[in-house]
């Protein structure tokens, strides 16, 4: 008969085997795993055994920063309105929850829950007012805070035109901010639904320019876009018109009514002279008195004029129109009297 020995196709012989061969002498354990690898399948090596057992701790934390699990990046954080949250259809819609359509109009639906934000205020804004609520927010949910179907500046440009567009100088506020920086969503008591009045509003960024002793008008009334644009405009400070043009809005134009013969050179730009919003001086001039004409005029030029001796003490205006006159030296008709022989 044939010799026969233990093999992996034979467990009983191989169990026989094991007892003869390590009970009763002390073994290596890497020894006793190649045996038992050679008669069994799926032993593990020594190696892997012991990784597989290590305790949790600082190899896990690794494995763990690095698992699947850990790297799939997070879903979007939705904004659930709170009846759709709670399943509460019914507090909406009709038949019991199941219609499609809200059980009553939206605004009136609406203000059941939230405060009726439109009493009591001037303007109001358009979707607001004819209750189209869910032109800017999402009756159930949505990725964006207040429900809103969309971010910023962006669900205000669906309706209106792009204040910025076409335009070289653009207000930074309006640029780099967001339309709700300066104007109510809903409704206001302030023309173009500004959430504070203009004056207010302009102050929030702006140095308060009501502080000196004159203040031009349109500037202690708060009315800043009688001379601004507030979003953007193709002019310099975004003024709504350049130079002197802006000052004929409200003053009257003394280069057209009656036509001068002459005029004195900075009269074609206002603010060369005077301050457009405040001043210390009267008639909102940058400086009082001749210093102001000094800017120009030179004082070896003024002491040179023979009419001007024993007058350099007296205002420049009492002798000379300080825009526009009949005479080359704008000499008003008392002094060209005087001058003449």
């Amino acid at each position: 008969m044939r010799n026969e020995y233990p093999t992996k196709d034979h467990p009983a012989l191989a169990l026989i085997a094991l007892i003869l061969l390590f009970g009763t002498a002390p073994v290596h354990a890497e020894t006793t795993n190649k045996w038992l690898r050679f008669f069994f399948d799926g032993v593990p090596s020594e190696h892997s055994a012991i990784k597989k057992a290590q305790p949790v701790g600082a190899t896990n934390k690794t494995l763990n920063a690095t698992s699947p699990a850990a790297t799939k990046p997070r879903g979007p954080v939705m904004f659930t309105h709170t009846p759709f949250a709670e399943g509460k259809c019914v507090q909406c819609h009709g038949d019991g929850g199941m219609s499609p359509q809200p059980k009553m109009p939206a605004r009136q639906l609406c203000f059941t829950c939230h405060k009726d934000f439109i009493a009591g205020n001037k303007f109001k804004h358009q979707p607001v007012e004819n209750g189209d609520c869910s032109s800017c927010h999402n009756a159930h949910q949505s990725l964006n805070k207040n429900l809103l179907v969309k971010t910023g500046n962006k669900l205000c440009l669906d309706c209106h035109d792009d204040p910025l567009a076409n335009n070289k100088f653009k207000h930074q506020a309006v640029e780099s901010g967001n339309c709700l920086d300066c104007h109510a969503a809903h409704a206001t008591n302030f023309k173009g639904l500004l959430a504070k009045s203009p004056k207010a509003t302009c102050i929030e960024c702006h140095e308060d320019i009501t502080k000196k002793k004159n203040v031009h008008q349109p500037v202690g009334d708060g009315d800043c876009m009688s001379c601004h644009k507030p979003h953007a405009s193709n002019n310099k400070k975004l003024v709504i018109k350049t130079g002197a043009a802006l000052c004929w809005e409200c003053h009257d134009n003394f280069l057209t009514t009656p036509k001068p013969k002459f005029t004195h050179d900075p009269v074609e730009d206002c603010t060369s002279c005077h301050d457009p919003h405040q001043s210390d001086v009267p008639k909102l001039l940058k400086k009082a008195g001749n210093a102001m004409c000094f800017d120009c005029h030179e004082d070896k030029d003024i002491k040179a004029v023979k009419a001007h001796l024993g007058a350099l003490d007296k205002s420049c205006v009492v002798c000379h129109d300080p825009h526009v006159g009949a005479d080359k030296n704008l000499l008003k008709p008392a002094a060209r009297s005087a001058a003449s022989p």
